[in-house]
């Protein structure tokens, strides 16, 4: 049962935190409170605060029913859902954008995060969208067991959202003239696929170390949901 306490506070925790970026976003940060095409969405790094915020919701409700469930079991779709998001999703997404950021800002911050939005972003919001994000999952991986899905479907949902984004970038620039990392609008064609390929191939790394690392923590790539209720116990 104190185990089950101790994860329902980190989640609820990390939940509270993500939705208060959010809500500070959306009414306190001018440049999406203006009304502009795609708005706050044009951005991966906005995407992926609405994944984090979802995966740690969701946490929050699997922990609210196995506190008041009388078997204290949770519905196995439910936790399936649950770990196919995190392995597909939350945890590839969010090192792409941790990493993809500070490595580009350590070149030239002036291509993902100018100066100006010192001005516009408070430093927590910026560490909670770009930083906070990875030790948050390794957490996650490290307190709660998953079972992951087959790499079949863990990777068709990977690859599935960063190709969302991807033409959604591409209508963007080449539709709406709206280049949102300026970067790209200076590539020249081969090196703009490069550029794409390269962090599509990122992608399927780091979808192969969340398997990995959930691996490592717990011994096995995955296990059935009747073992992880044993161990919380």
């Amino acid at each position: 049962m104190a185990a089950l306490a101790l994860r329902s506070a980190g989640h609820l925790t990390i939940f509270y935190i993500y939705s208060h970026a959010e809500y500070f976003c959306a009414f306190h940060v001018v440049d999406f409170r203006i009304p502009t095409f795609g708005g706050g969405y044009k951005y991966l790094t906005t995407w992926n605060m609405n994944f984090q915020t979802f995966y740690f919701g969701l946490c929050c409700l699997i922990d609210l029913i196995e506190a008041f469930s009388k078997r204290r079991t949770v519905p196995r779709k439910l936790c399936s859902f649950r770990d196919w998001f995190l392995a597909a999703i939350a945890f590839p997404f969010g090192l792409v954008v941790v990493i993809m950021f500070w490595a580009i800002y350590a070149v030239d911050r002036e291509l993902v995060f100018p100066a100006r939005l010192d001005d516009i972003f408070p430093s927590w919001l910026n560490h909670v969208m770009h930083t906070t994000v990875l030790p948050f999952l390794l957490l996650e991986f490290y307190f709660v067991r998953h079972r992951y899905p087959s790499r079949k479907n863990g990777i068709f949902g990977t690859l599935f959202v960063g190709l969302s984004y991807l033409f959604w970038l591409l209508y963007l620039g080449f539709v709406m003239d709206i280049w949102v990392y300026g970067f790209l609008k200076v590539l020249s064609g081969a090196y703009f696929v490069l550029f794409f390929v390269g962090n599509a191939l990122l992608l399927l790394v780091f979808y192969l170390a969340g398997e990995k690392l959930n691996a490592v923590c717990w011994g096995s790539p995955g296990v059935d949901l009747d073992i992880e209720m044993e161990k919380v116990d």
